[in-house]
């Protein structure tokens, strides 16, 4: 839990889509400018429009609703998952994390935070893209305020934490020199559901780029060992031009996570990606090295790269 800060939270989730294969990140050189206007004007200038472009039908069916279920349909599925709950509990982590930092006005601060990132994570996806773009509208204007207006209830809040035990296990993010890139970001969520009459077990489920299902074994008092499969996001392709409706092609991919009361301390994931095939990962706390105890990460790609630090 030491890794979730404000300013890690802006570089996983503002910079999510940067996991994909072949994607520029170097974050100095990203087209902000047109990110921002194409962002503004889909959302705030002409929202009606551009969901007109593929049809309102269409747009709540693949959008709003979950009620397609095919890859090209499935845009649904990212909205509730990262900005409804995944956004909705980070809200609520920002909150407290300001609140136990003595920081004045935790909740409004943490408003702040959660709107500078859900707009980057949108100027970002948008690229120099110039046209009509209904995924900032279904996230500005739906999900991202619905996650924040969810979790402000204690229930809701309880829910996720106590029933279905919900962690932050996002990425240990990195930003090379001198060129700027950032390399392992991304924001993860795990939920673990006790199995009723098996008190060490629990179903498994980690949510993000990558999703995977499977299990989870409590070794003892503190300590849980989680496995998983599943498929995570390669590339985004085209679905609609007329409004730049993207779907994400899928690969396979697995891990296997140790946590300690709830916080991610390592984990190994390995996927059909090509950047970064292997990630291995290892948080604060886990070893002490002279009174420093540091996080250290490594990753592997299929194509060649490699980066550990």
């Amino acid at each position: 839990m030491a890794m979730f800060t404000p300013w890690n939270v802006i570089l996983n989730g503002s910079y999510d889509v940067l996991q994909l294969d072949g994607r520029n990140r170097e974050i100095t050189t990203l087209p902000y400018g047109s990110g921002f206007a194409n962002v503004w004007e889909n959302t705030v200038l002409h929202p009606g429009a551009t969901i007109s472009q593929i049809g309102w039908w269409t747009f709540l069916k693949t959008e709003i609703f979950p009620l397609t279920f095919s890859t090209e349909g499935g845009q649904w599925l990212p909205n509730y998952q990262l900005h409804l709950i995944g956004g909705g509990m980070t809200y609520r982590m920002l909150e407290e994390w300001f609140d136990y930092n003595d920081v004045d006005a935790p909740a409004a601060w943490a408003i702040g935070t959660i709107a500078a990132y859900h707009i980057l994570n949108e100027v970002v996806e948008a690229e120099d893209y110039r046209g009509y773009n209904t995924d900032p509208v279904a996230d500005l204007l739906f999900f991202d305020w619905l996650g924040v207006l969810l979790f402000t209830s204690d229930d809701v809040a309880g829910f996720f934490a106590n029933t279905l035990h919900m962690s932050d296990w996002s990425n240990i993010p990195v930003i090379t020199f001198p060129h700027g890139q950032l390399g392992n970001n991304g924001l993860y969520y795990s939920l673990k559901w006790n199995i009723p009459g098996l008190d060490n077990w629990s179903v498994f489920y980690l949510m993000g780029m990558s999703n995977m299902a499977g299990g989870s074994y409590r070794f003892d008092t503190e300590n849980s060992i989680s496995v998983g499969v599943g498929a995570r996001g390669k590339y985004l392709y085209m679905v609609d031009e007329r409004a730049r409706v993207l779907s994400t092609h899928l690969v396979p991919t697995g891990g296997v996570f140790w946590d300690r009361n709830g916080s991610l301390m390592a984990s190994i994931t390995a996927s059909g990606q090509e950047d970064q095939t292997v990630i291995l990962q290892v948080y604060p706390g886990t070893f002490d090295l002279a009174g420093i105890r540091p996080a250290v990460w490594s990753t592997w790609g299929s194509n060649g790269t490699f980066g550990i630090g």
